[in-house]
């Protein structure tokens, strides 16, 4: 079960003294293999599956009176699509200032169905659906577990978790730490400020990991055959794996594991590079 944001909690706690709570719910009859549509100007967003057939939608608001009349809140449905949308609108014609509210949209679907998720503030969260999704927030933290599906994750506030996805990861986050854990597919991990941690499950498809100001951690089966390309700047590269080594210099490793395979990148600006071996 995916574990509460706290980022979500702390905005709807937080909040002025006189600020009023607004709930928007509606569900929605589908059939599988639909794609929810979240697009929001300010919320985080928690997306799981279960046994049904339907969509379901719980958006929650808080804020002064006056910002939550502001607000436009909406779901709809088209074919086995479903949209839903949050929008801050300005609170009247002459303003350009938007609402100061905090939002909290949370959605089931069933379990076959694909998520597509954009939000301007806020954390994001994703388990237990099978098909592919794209998560993306401005700032906030993003969570995905247990996705059967390829995963595209974009944060430019916060670091990025995903575990235990069976498809390819691709992960992008400006500031934070990148985890990637129990990845059967392919993985690629980028962050500006912070470490990588990557362990994969299955065969190589081909790994890239690059930051800007950490260490990078890859765990790999001990079979993983691979080609590698390591390179570190204010660190040291260490391997459980033989590694047959074509290029061993201070800042750059090149070699190959267990014969040569789709190719392993690893870069660090700040830290070292460590590859461990798991049965």
């Amino acid at each position: 079960m995916i574990r509460h944001s706290a980022i979500a909690l702390i905005l709807l706690a937080a909040g002025p003294a006189d600020a009023a709570e607004k709930t928007f719910e509606r569900a929605f009859t589908v059939s599988p293999a639909g794609v929810l549509t979240v697009d929001a100007d300010s919320a985080s967003v928690r997306v799981s599956a279960a046994d049904t057939n339907q969509v379901k939608v719980v958006i929650t608001t808080r804020g002064s009176n006056d910002d939550l009349a502001a607000v436009k809140l909406d779901a709809a449905q088209k074919g086995e699509d479903v949209t839903v949308t949050m929008r801050l609108r300005p609170k009247d014609s002459s303003s350009q200032h938007s609402p100061d509210v905090a939002g909290l949209i949370q959605v089931t679907v069933p379990k076959r169905f694909g998520v597509n998720v954009r939000t301007d503030g806020g954390g994001v969260e994703l388990a237990n659906t099978v098909g592919s999704a794209r998560l993306h927030t401005s700032g906030g933290e993003i969570i995905a577990t247990n996705v059967s599906g390829n995963v595209e994750a974009r944060t430019s506030g916060g670091g990025i978790q995903a575990d235990s996805i069976r498809g390819d990861v691709d992960a992008t986050a400006s500031g934070g730490d990148v985890r990637l854990v129990k990845i059967d597919g392919k993985i690629r991990g980028e962050t500006s400020g912070g470490s990588i941690k990557c362990s994969l499950v299955g065969t190589n498809r081909g790994i890239s990991a690059t930051t800007s100001g950490g260490s990078i951690l890859l765990t790999l089966p001990r079979a993983t055959a691979a080609n590698i390309e390591a390179t570190m700047s204010g660190g040291e590269f260490s391997s459980d794996l033989p590694l047959s080594t074509t290029v061993q210099q201070k800042e750059f490793v090149k070699g190959s594991i267990n014969g040569g395979g789709p190719t392993i990148e690893v870069r660090t600006s700040g830290g070292g590079i460590s590859l461990n071996a798991e049965n």
